[in-house]
């Protein structure tokens, strides 16, 4: 008998090893299939969810055996696995854009991968699924499919170098997702989305920041102050916005209207916005991070006066 529970007691040991040291593998991918066995009479016992942290017990071609969360088995196929190495590499990167400030809100447009750095080809892990909100952060031009992103030699064309070189780039944006998801999104897969009260004056430029700046009661009813950074459809420029907009609530029209727009702007993330105490009350403040025609980069202060923007001399 003591023998017999001294094997049971070292079996069980064993196991215990073999599960230690069992691969860990993270899901990429949303709503990935969970499947009971191989072969054409296997079941979908399950899905997995994007970032999902699991075991493989084996490997076949395509395919992994991997334990859940929850401890069932099945199969599921090697494309939709991470490695360690890459969960670490963008839990990195979520502890670094933690420290970057929102530049305002988006929603998905389509599901879309995010990206370990800007670019097609570059590193796949989180997917975000149409419908769900994210928290821009940050904004890069990449090379198109990999090409140069400069003009031609001997090029030459009235709408400018910069206008050249961005026709091979596209727009990144870096994004903070719900359950820590973070990676860059193409721009297109994502829209900035203040309230359609104002996003309706957009005139068909991009918007790349927008905020909540201050609000006030009217009749009864609190409206909203807003902010936002816009820039030219043209895609690819090294900049991330050339314009700005306050939009204030007037009482008298019941509408929102333009306090104050300022165009021609060279600026980068991020805006950075706040508040101040005056004799009126606290006032809205916001500082642009700008470029001027030398390359020089520069701080540029606001403040609002009752509903009039002014420039902090």
């Amino acid at each position: 008998m003591l023998g017999a529970g001294l094997a049971l007691t070292l079996l069980g040991c064993q196991r215990d090893t073999t599960e230690e040291t069992a691969e860990i593998a993270y899901v990429s991918g949303s709503s990935v299939e969970f499947r009971n066995e191989l072969g054409p009479s296997s079941q979908v016992i399950g899905h997995f969810q994007s970032g999902e942290r699991i075991r493989i017990l084996s490997k076949r071609p395509r395919w992994a055996e991997v334990r859940s969360p929850s401890g069932e088995t099945g199969w599921v196929l090697q494309r939709h696995l991470v490695t360690q190495e890459v969960y670490d590499q963008f839990a990195k990167l979520a502890r670094e854009a933690a420290a970057l400030p929102s530049q305002g809100g988006a929603v998905i447009r389509r599901h879309a991968n995010l990206h370990l750095d800007p670019g097609r080809h570059t590193q796949v892990f989180y997917q975000l699924a149409e419908g769900e909100q994210a928290k821009v952060v940050g904004h890069r031009a990449a090379p198109r499919n990999g090409a140069s992103g400069a003009a031609p030699a001997g090029t030459a064309s009235p709408v400018g170098e910069m206008e050249l070189s961005a026709r091979n780039n596209e727009d990144w944006l870096l994004v903070r997702a719900a359950r820590g998801r973070t990676g860059w999104l193409l721009e297109g897969s994502a829209d900035m989305n203040p309230p359609i009260e104002v996003a309706q004056y957009r005139e068909g430029l991009r918007i790349r920041a927008w905020f909540e700046i201050h609000r006030e009661l009217d009749k009864g009813e609190e409206h909203s102050w807003y902010l936002w950074a816009t820039t030219r459809r043209l895609a690819g420029l090294p900049y991330d916005y050339d314009e700005i907009r306050v939009f204030v609530w007037n009482p008298r029209a019941s509408r929102y209207e333009t306090s104050y727009r300022e165009r021609n702007l060279t600026g980068f993330y991020p805006i950075v916005v706040g508040s101040r105490e005056t004799p009126e009350g606290e006032s809205p403040t916001f500082q642009l991070q700008l470029e001027d025609a030398n390359g020089e980069r520069f701080q540029k202060e606001y403040f609002m006066l009752g509903r009039q923007v002014r420039v902090q001399r």
